[in-house]
């Protein structure tokens, strides 16, 4: 069988500034992954910063211009006569929404006779859109924090319309905040990760967040769940899912994980009732290929779904080292074989370390223990903070 493993951009990639390096390098790790399964032709299409993909072109790895279009990116698999594409979606500032741009891909292979195992673009929108996540979890029956939705143009259009005494909606906005219990959170509808989240005390926090700069776009206010953070992935399609064990999170002085500094340690047990709530997830949402979701467990036992990315994720080379795998082979082994990935063995821990020169990373990854460093670097930052890190991938095993 002849497979194509692909990943599209829609934005703009500085390659010259942003660095990112894999130890061991995907491309090795790719080349492993076909030799052995020599049964079938893989191939790599993909655009830059491809994302868990090889770093070089070959014979077998396509790298597309940035510009290149949904029907090129279509074209260019097509020519390689698939009968299977497989999306290993990645992410990317300012918006989080490659999930959707792979499933038009998907749509038009799927139009020209190639199966395609990718989200679809209902769910990618579901996903997407923080408040469109949180009224589908609803109607799907999942508990979910009350929240109030603040469209920013309406909340703002007072300044702009001398026809306006007063703003009707920014009121209600305002007057249903009250209705909610403290503290709460804010997040922009369609961020990237929790880039943006803000934790506020009380309702004059939340109504002066509203009225300043910072609120510019839509905001969803939600209360805030006091609990621990976790993480977790599941892989498969429509009829085979397989839910992995979480990992827990730690959270900053805000109560929020963030992405640049936050300690991912497990695999933890997974509980029969949590793995009951993702597989029920799994299938009324129909997910095709791997999603991450994000988990509070609160004082009362009782688990709360926060985000889903149907994509891979922060977490997905975490969860290669625990089952000792590829996210290839991860994702050919649940989707396309439909079997079940090894049990998690032994402990793994990732964190995020400065960043560093080439040769205290290859220093660092012969350690061992060490499974994986995968470092990004932003030579154009301004601030230090905001140049990068490096995460490091550790296993112990007795």
């Amino acid at each position: 069988m002849r497979i194509v493993f692909y990943s599209s951009n829609s934005n703009i990639f500085d390659e010259k500034n942003f660095i990112i390096s894999v130890f061991p390098k995907n491309t090795t790790t790719f080349k492993n992954f076909r030799l052995v399964h020599p049964e079938h032709e893989f191939f790599c299409v993909t655009q830059k910063p491809a994302m868990f993909m090889p770093e070089e072109s070959s014979p077998n790895v396509f790298y597309l211009p940035q510009d290149a279009s949904t029907q090129d990116f279509a074209d260019s698999i097509q020519k390689l006569k698939p009968e299977l594409a497989i999306a290993m979606t990645f992410w990317i500032e300012p918006y989080d929404w490659l999930p959707v741009s792979d499933s038009l891909i998907a749509q038009k292979l799927n139009e020209s006779g190639i199966k395609t195992i990718c989200h679809s673009t209902e769910c990618g929108l579901n996903c997407f859109d923080k408040w469109r996540t949180h009224n589908e979890l609803n109607s799907l029956g999942f508990d979910v924090p009350r929240a109030v939705f603040c469209d920013h143009d309406l909340y703002f259009c007072a300044g702009s319309n001398k026809e306006v005494i007063r703003n009707v909606y920014k009121e209600s906005v305002l007057s249903e905040l009250k209705k909610l219990k403290l503290p709460l959170i804010i997040k922009d509808t369609t961020g990237l990760s929790s880039y943006g989240m803000t934790v506020v005390n009380t309702y004059g926090e939340a109504a002066g967040y509203l009225n300043s700069k910072r609120n510019n776009s839509n905001r969803l206010i939600e209360e805030y769940i006091n609990g621990q953070q976790y993480g977790l992935e599941i892989y498969g399609v429509p009829g085979f899912y397989q839910v992995l064990p979480p990992f827990k999170m730690s959270i900053n002085q805000y109560g929020i994980t963030s992405p640049k500094q936050s300690i991912k340690c497990g695999p933890c047990k997974l509980p029969e009732s949590l793995n009951a709530m993702m597989l029920e997830l799994a299938e009324k949402m129909k997910f095709y290929g791997v999603v991450q979701v994000d988990l509070i467990l609160d004082e009362k036992n009782n688990w709360h779904i926060i985000e889903i990315n149907p994509r891979l994720s922060g977490m997905s080379y975490t969860y290669a080292a625990a089952c000792s795998l590829s996210v290839f082979e991860m994702l050919y082994r649940s989707c396309v074989q439909k079997v079940l990935l090894p049990e998690c063995k032994g402990l793994i821990m990732s964190l995020k370390l400065p960043l560093m020169n080439q040769q205290e990373l290859l220093e660092i990854s012969s350690i061992k223990g060490v499974k994986l460093l995968n470092q990004t670097n932003d030579l154009a930052a301004k601030q230090e903070r905001e140049k990068g890190f490096c995460e490091c991938i550790i296993a112990y095993q007795q």
